[in-house]
């Protein structure tokens, strides 16, 4: 004969502890993850650097050679004769 277990009402709290357990361990280990390599910096970081010398020189660049093609850089000549 098969015998059955007559009391399952506490195998929902059991699996779920161990759910949330596992869960809270990966939830740690990715914060961690993110932490270190530093992605989301880098996510932000990156792109900023393009923007930043669009708004310092006006070129999609980084700004130390936006600066450099930026309109008040370049040698200006007179179109006119002075008298």
């Amino acid at each position: 004969m098969k015998k059955t277990l007559g009391n399952n009402k506490g195998q929902f709290l059991i699996e779920s502890v161990l759910l949330m357990t596992f869960m809270v361990g990966a939830l740690v280990w990715a914060t961690g993850q993110l932490r270190e390599n530093k992605y989301l910096a880098k996510m932000i970081s990156g792109p900023w650097q393009k923007v930043s010398g669009m708004i310092e020189g006006g070129v999609w660049d980084t700004p130390d050679k936006a600066k450099s093609q930026h309109p008040n850089q370049l040698n200006r000549s007179l179109t006119v004769e002075p008298e």
